[in-house]
């Protein structure tokens, strides 16, 4: 493997941008709005702040106090995101591990790693949270990737979010805000995206279309979108003599009705449903010694392809209802998810029942895996005027899910005739929760107030799981757990000159914990793991400069992690969960956005992490271990120019680089390697007008050709090591177009 080390000028340039000026944060040049820009052309260029709903109200994210990335529709599109994994970089502190299959990653904010069976990074769209909190319901595996069309920004919030967003806001939050009905005018929106991938199979294609029409005047409004796309496979498979097998399709679709029948109401009922379909396990082989391609190219070596599917339909209802007192808000969602994967295991299980992977009676094992996730949510609150010098608001929580992980292994001949069942899991996962929360600010002055937050939760789990086939046994455990969860914020906040602002912010935030099978012979395994708690201490700064045509953002944070839920086994085989351990994640991030001109944007961030174990994890690694998956440095550069406009038709260049360090993939040494540090260059030109835009893009510039995740498993009854790598896509070039009307 290749170990790149931090280059001085990226470094530099990062550090500059950093502290002068991020487009990526929460800014837009204010070239798309003022009508005043239109008169005065002379007029000096500003920053333009997208309002957020970071704590369930509308604010300026200038204002709040804690750290805050917005992404905004520009951005989206000029960086083009269409993946949760294209934000790694981009945002402080933000980190993805790709798992090979689309939907499959694990999101992780300020070294807040997803350790054990639950995820640390909460996904909301809307008011719709859609990570699961129950112990198998897939949290750390899969997620709602939404294709990013018809939205409005995409907010992150780093640092826990336990008093407004419950569990699983263990490091933070990712929040998709789509945009809302319209009830004065009919708009349309239709694009397209065709590119091709360097090794890719064919041409790549994307299709877009979004309405937004009026339906009862004043009274009753749509809008509805469709996004398809489809990602050309560039990985081969050597033994069964296939290229590209890794093809993606994405299918996603959006209806959203408003009806306000008076002026202070608003009601708004939405459906979201996603399709994810990937034809092969996106992984290439590694060499177990000098972890290097063992193939040329880029090629695994399974025996058997690997598809998975993930489906997910939401539904959303929420009332929006103005007291003139108080703001009454209900929110109301059902989400279905279904999620489908096969693994290859014929050179890990054939061995050891005495075949040869790939011949004879017995060639070949697969599993397959299916979780069903069912999850219902009801929040109400009620929420003050922000016109006086007492703010406050409190509100109601609760939420139902119910899961299903089913496995069943097969052992098959070599013409793929089953021939006896390796093993069986069929595990079935109640949560239940209810909480009250509430936070009040109070205003000592104009320029000083003080924000404090308590939330808490009560929790019930119940779970029944049933182990067949060879390995499992005919064994049947089951379990129940039920706990209380209190977590808290305090934030002062002081303003200063008329652009700036300084806050502290102590914050707490947990996952949730879950019971444990009952197994007999084994004394040591507890009846339930509890829910891991930490404590998140952060000073920060939020300035503008130069006429507002400028914004910095600094932040300096600590976080104390107790009681980490892990993964066990015991001798048998039968896992479970433990709390052990603890860490601390402390660093700092910078982020800031300049007009540099009428027509010159620059942005970028710049992050160091530092996260460890404070107190070791039993038989897997001692205090001082570094967390996974957590690069020490990270940041971006990026930088827009848009030429003086002749006529109606303007033209603009933009380029990002990304830098992502190098970390380690584990905390246990026996299944961790140090995956190499990299950089990510895309370039775009564009020419667009009032109405319509085209795009050419670049994406991986230089062919940056890393992985960026790992995975050990261990073969036969030799107990061989086979490594798989999750690379970088490949060089990109493609073609953008969309048309307003």
């Amino acid at each position: 493997m290749r170990n790149h080390t931090l280059r001085p000028s990226l470094l530099t340039l990062a550090c500059l941008c950093g502290l002068l000026a991020s487009g990526t944060t929460f800014q837009t040049l204010a070239q798309d709005a003022p009508e005043d820009a239109e008169a005065s052309p002379s007029a000096p260029r500003t920053l333009d702040v997208i309002q957020v709903t970071a704590q369930k109200r509308v604010e300026s994210p200038t204002e709040i106090p804690m750290s805050i990335s917005v992404l905004g529709e520009e951005a989206l599109d000029r960086l083009q995101i269409n993946n949760v994994n294209n934000l790694a970089g981009v945002i402080p502190g933000l980190q993805v591990n790709n798992l090979g299959w689309p939907g499959r990653a694990q999101v992780s904010l300020r070294g807040i790693v997803p350790m054990g069976n639950t995820a640390s990074t909460a996904i909301y769209v809307d008011d719709i949270p859609l990570t699961p909190n129950g112990s198998l319901s897939g949290g750390t595996s899969g997620m709602f990737d939404l294709l990013p069309y018809d939205l409005q920004h995409v907010e992150v919030l780093r640092g826990p979010q336990g008093t407004l967003y419950g569990a699983s806001a263990l490091g933070g939050l990712v929040k998709y805000v789509t945009r809302r009905p319209e009830l004065d005018y009919f708009e349309g929106r239709a694009g397209g995206t065709v590119s091709v991938i360097d090794d890719g199979g064919h041409v790549g294609y994307a299709g877009r279309v979004s309405i937004n029409a009026p339906l009862a005047e004043g009274k009753l409004a749509m809008r509805a979108s469709y996004a398809e796309q489809a990602t050309p496979g560039w990985i081969d498979n050597t033994v069964l003599q296939r290229r590209d097998t890794n093809d993606v399709r994405q299918k996603a679709g959006r209806l959203s009705l408003l009806w306000q029948p008076i002026d202070t109401l608003e009601v708004v009922l939405s459906a979201i449903t996603q399709q994810n379909r990937a034809d092969n396990l996106g992984v290439v082989s590694l060499d177990p010694v000098t972890l290097e391609r063992s193939l040329p190219g880029y090629a695994s070596d399974y025996l058997l392809l690997q598809p998975s599917t993930i489906d997910a339909d939401v539904y959303g209802l929420s009332v929006d209802w103005d007291l003139g007192w108080a703001d009454f808000n209900a929110s109301s969602s059902w989400l279905d998810s279904r999620t489908w994967r096969v693994q290859d295991l014929s050179a890990e299980y054939v061995p050891l029942l005495g075949g040869t992977p790939g011949r004879g009676p017995l060639a070949y094992a697969a599993l397959d895996t299916k979780i069903g996730l069912r999850k219902f949510t009801q929040e109400v609150r009620l929420t003050s005027k922000d016109t006086s010098r007492l703010a406050w608001q409190i509100g109601a929580f609760y939420t139902d899910e119910d899961a299903d992980y089913i496995e069943f292994g097969d052992v098959m001949s070599a013409t793929m005739t089953p021939v006896a069942s390796l093993f069986t899991a069929d595990v079935l996962t109640t949560y239940r929760e209810k909480a009250l929360f509430g936070n009040t600010t109070w205003k000592f002055s104009d320029r000083f107030d003080l924000a404090l937050g308590l939330r808490h939760a009560q929790n019930d789990q119940v779970f029944d799981q049933s182990l067949g086939g060879l390995l499992g046994g005919g064994q049947a455990y089951n379990g129940t757990s039920s706990e209380s969860v209190t977590t808290w914020s305090v934030s002062p906040r002081l303003f200063f000159g008329e652009d700036s602002m300084a806050y502290l912010r102590a914050a707490s935030g947990y996952r949730a914990g879950s019971p444990n099978p009952l197994i007999a012979n084994a004394p040591d395994v507890p009846r339930q793991v509890d829910a891991d708690t930490l404590v998140n201490y952060e000073l920060g700064i939020k300035s503008h400069l130069w006429d507002r045509r400028a914004l910095v953002e600094a932040a300096v944070f600590r976080i104390d992690w107790d009681d980490i839920r892990l993964n066990l086994a015991t001798p048998s085989g039968i896992s479970y969960g433990l709390n052990g351990g603890s860490a601390r994640s402390q660093g700092v991030e910078f982020s800031g956005s300049i007009a540099a001109s009428d027509g010159l944007r620059l942005s970028g961030t710049l992050t160091y992490t530092d996260a460890e174990l404070t107190a070791s994890i039993p038989g897997q690694a001692p205090a001082g271990t570094p967390l996974p998956q957590v690069p020490e440095w990270s940041g971006s550069v990026q930088a827009h120019y848009q030429f003086p406009t002749r006529g109606e038709w303007a033209w603009s260049l933009a380029g990002a680089l990304r830098y992502y360090g190098s970390r380690p993939l584990s905390v246990a040494a026996s299944q961790s390697i140090d995956l190499s540090s990299y950089s990510l260059l895309d370039l775009s030109a564009e020419l667009g007008s009032t109405d319509a835009s085209f795009r050419f893009f670049v994406n991986n510039v230089t062919n940056e050709d890393t992985f960026t995740a790992a995975s050990r498993t261990l073969l036969g009854s030799a107990r061989l090591t086979r490594w798989n790598g999750v690379m970088l896509q490949p060089r990109t070039i493609g073609v953008s177009f969309d048309y307003r009307f």
